[in-house]
């Protein structure tokens, strides 16, 4: 009985909504949602690239709680790491560093950021990648990482790849799963 009721009302409320005069929003109104939508589908880059940075920067100070170079972390005294970094070629060594160094950031970048945000980077995204991959260098360089040496700098293309690797890789899961 109760619920006859409240179809009724609702019917009744539904019918008042259909009959009642149609009220026009004025265009203050129209401009304003206009902006919201505008500002929804094309969020400013330097936002994006804010967002992405704070990502890729808090994903690279975790990893290097496991890297030996600073001395933190559990990359301490492994064995592992230093066999690992002793046996490897430095060009080899440095370039898988570099690609570790920034994948998680990348591919946590690539999942954190939302469609409009990745189609507003758009292709500018190589350009940031390449920026941010000799940033990262220079600062790990001024924080007093070991020696770096002339094959280190093959880091800085470890460091593109692993973002470029990351990102894509993240953004390809989403439009699989989606």
């Amino acid at each position: 009985m109760k619920r006859d009721k409240n179809e009724q009302e609702t019917l009744q409320e539904f019918t008042y909504f259909i009959e009642s005069e149609q009220i026009v929003p004025g265009d203050h109104l129209d401009g304003a949602v206009l902006n919201m939508v505008r500002k929804e589908l094309r969020p400013a880059l330097w936002k994006v690239y804010g967002k992405l940075t704070l990502v890729e920067a808090t994903a690279g100070l975790l990893t290097l709680t496991i890297c030996p170079q600073f001395g933190f972390g559990f990359g301490q005294h492994n064995q592992f790491l230093h066999a690992l970094h002793s046996s490897t070629p430095p060009a080899v060594f440095y370039l898988l560093c570099g690609l570790f160094f920034v994948i998680f950031g990348a591919t946590l970048g690539g999942l954190i950021l939302n469609q409009a945000e990745i189609r507003t980077v758009g292709r500018s995204r190589y350009f940031y990648f390449a920026v941010y991959s000799v940033l990262a260098f220079l600062i790990l360089l001024a924080l007093g990482t070991e020696a770096f040496v002339i094959s280190s700098l093959v880091w800085i293309l470890g460091a593109l790849l692993g973002n470029i690797l990351g990102f894509e890789a993240a953004i390809r899961l989403r439009q699989v799963t989606s």
